[in-house]
């Protein structure tokens, strides 16, 4: 049965538009691996442990569109994007950051239908937070250790969609300008072709002293991204009438420092979020061997 189930979701994923897979599910373990290999000392033991299972959870939250799970803020799809001029003109500085204040200006429905990526990120963030709380003070649920690693891969996946160029704007798969597809192409199919000659600045550690404002200026560089990448797509069609060889070698060659700085900043952006919760979570000492099943209880 459960061979069964998984069978008819990896259909089910592989049938879903472009503009819903964000860097693709393969594109979100790579940077998810990326970010675990460039932890600091003190995490990195037991997330290096728990890399496979960290990196294959990375894209359970596009898993969750296909079951339509629901978070405290509703459906899952909005958790992905916002779509900043959607709501108002660059520089986006009257977009309120706080929910409530989002809603009361917008209305729920629209608010809903704009995308509600910040929030959800912080969400996921406050958790990880409070998993890394419970081992520290040693008083949590047993699992807490499990729950902090489960966090942190659901956390790298909201944070890596902020980076996605086109989860910052209405025109999410270039339908509006007759450029259908694009999503795709730019965010995993090229990706996917180059990943051995694209070159990546390493990982680096920073702050994050609000997670919702970090995704909020994420997306808005994100945002910035995205007219020159629809113009580097119009210039790789001109004369052909497929998306071949030659159109992803124009398409790489306009915007290989756009994807490049991207995929880049995605991976040090999980990682420094890991660290930052970590901190704030009373800097636990995590077991180097990973969660441990909990003892059997004899009656």
């Amino acid at each position: 049965m459960r061979t069964c189930v998984a069978l008819v979701i990896g259909l089910a994923i592989c049938a879903l538009p472009a503009s819903t897979r964000a860097w693709g599910m393969d594109v979100h373990r790579f940077l998810t691996g990326r970010a675990i290999d460039g932890l600091p000392p003190e995490l990195k033991p037991f997330y290096a442990e728990q890399r496979a299972f960290v990196v294959e959870h990375a894209a359970d939250p596009d898993l969750w569109r296909v079951v339509a799970l629901r978070g405290e803020l509703g459906a899952e799809d909005p958790n992905h994007f916002v779509d900043l001029d959607l709501i108002e003109k660059p520089p986006f500085t009257a977009i309120p950051r706080e929910w409530d204040a989002y809603v009361t200006k917008y209305g729920l429905d629209k608010a809903t239908q704009m995308g509600r990526l910040p929030w959800r990120t912080e969400e996921i963030y406050n958790r990880l937070v409070a998993s890394f709380t419970d081992v520290a003070k040693g008083t949590g649920p047993a699992y807490a250790a499990d729950n902090a690693r489960y966090l942190s891969a659901v956390l790298s996946h909201y944070l890596e969609d902020a980076h996605v160029p086109f989860h910052a704007t209405a025109n999410y798969d270039g339908q509006l300008t007759n450029q259908r597809g694009i999503h795709s192409r730019f965010e995993s199919d090229l990706v996917l072709r180059n990943l051995t000659t694209l070159k990546l600045a390493p990982v680096t550690i920073h702050q994050i002293p609000g997670i919702r404002d970090f995704v909020f200026e994420t997306l808005i560089d994100s945002y910035a991204a995205v007219a020159p990448i629809l113009a580097a797509d119009q210039k790789a069609v001109k004369g052909r009438e497929l998306y071949d060889d030659g159109y992803f070698a124009s398409l790489l060659t306009d915007t290989k420092p756009i994807l490049e700085k991207r995929l880049s900043e995605a991976s040090s952006a999980v990682a420094s979020a890991i660290v930052s919760a970590w901190q704030k979570g009373g800097r636990p000492v995590l077991p180097p061997n990973g969660p441990k099943p909990p003892a059997r209880i004899r009656r």
